[in-house]
């Protein structure tokens, strides 16, 4: 079967010809369309602003997550020094050297006296005036190591002048001062080889060790018992 020739298909299906729009219909076909696009930009608007809060509590939710995975880090890692205290900073208070404060209490042997004193000697009162005697050394049965060998010295104390064996702590370094021992524990008068306390109330009870049985009373001994004292603290 042959295909009809040109001529027959006009017969068969003539030419439509030209369909042009009516009249204004091509302006409200534009119109429609642009009025969609317009819709669709205001539609995408609207929903990039919805989603703004969403991004921002996003945001707040990965700084917050990178801040604890920070302390977490950190958590690991030894705790930073803590500050220390006003109480704990200060320097501790320096501890006043031993004088004569510290050895002012009582005595209860010569030995506790020979082994505190700063000075031990023997002799009798110059001069007193304003509560300070001047006091002349005679002998020296003990002194402190570097100290020199004085031959008058300025004690603090109403010591009659008569010959005495004084037990002294250094009362003020500037003017080499000297305070007895305990008051009158530190005081021993002399009659002749024989050395008696001054005060029955402030008084040693031995040499070496306590006697108990000798409270309240004035302890006596010899010179030659101090002197041995004396030298065995040396």
């Amino acid at each position: 079967m042959s295909a009809p020739n040109p001529a027959e298909w006009a017969e068969i299906a003539p030419h439509p010809g030209d369909h042009d729009l009516p009249a204004g219909r091509h302006e409200l076909h534009r119109t429609r369309l642009l009025t969609a696009i317009a819709q669709q930009s205001r539609t995408r608007k609207r929903a990039f602003v919805s989603l703004r809060p969403a991004l921002a509590a996003a945001a707040l939710v990965l700084v917050a997550a990178g801040a604890g995975g920070g302390l977490a880090a950190r958590s690991g890692e030894e705790p930073p020094a803590a500050l220390p205290s006003p109480e704990t900073s200060r320097p501790a208070a320096r501890q006043a050297p031993p004088g004569t404060a510290a050895k002012d209490r009582g005595y209860g042997t010569v030995r506790q006296l020979t082994d505190t004193a700063d000075l031990v000697v023997r002799g009798e009162v110059a001069s007193v005036a304003d509560g300070w005697a001047v006091y002349r050394v005679a002998e020296v049965l003990y002194r402190a190591p570097g100290a020199p060998v004085p031959t008058e010295i300025t004690v603090a104390a109403d010591v009659p002048g008569r010959p005495t064996v004084l037990y002294l702590g250094l009362a003020d370094p500037g003017t080499r001062a000297y305070r007895p021992l305990g008051g009158d524990f530190g005081i021993f008068d002399l009659t002749g080889e024989t050395a008696t306390s001054r005060s029955p109330a402030a008084s040693v009870t031995g040499l070496r060790t306590e006697d108990a049985t000798g409270a309240g009373r004035s302890f006596v001994t010899t010179l030659t018992e101090l002197r041995q004292l004396a030298r065995e603290r040396r």
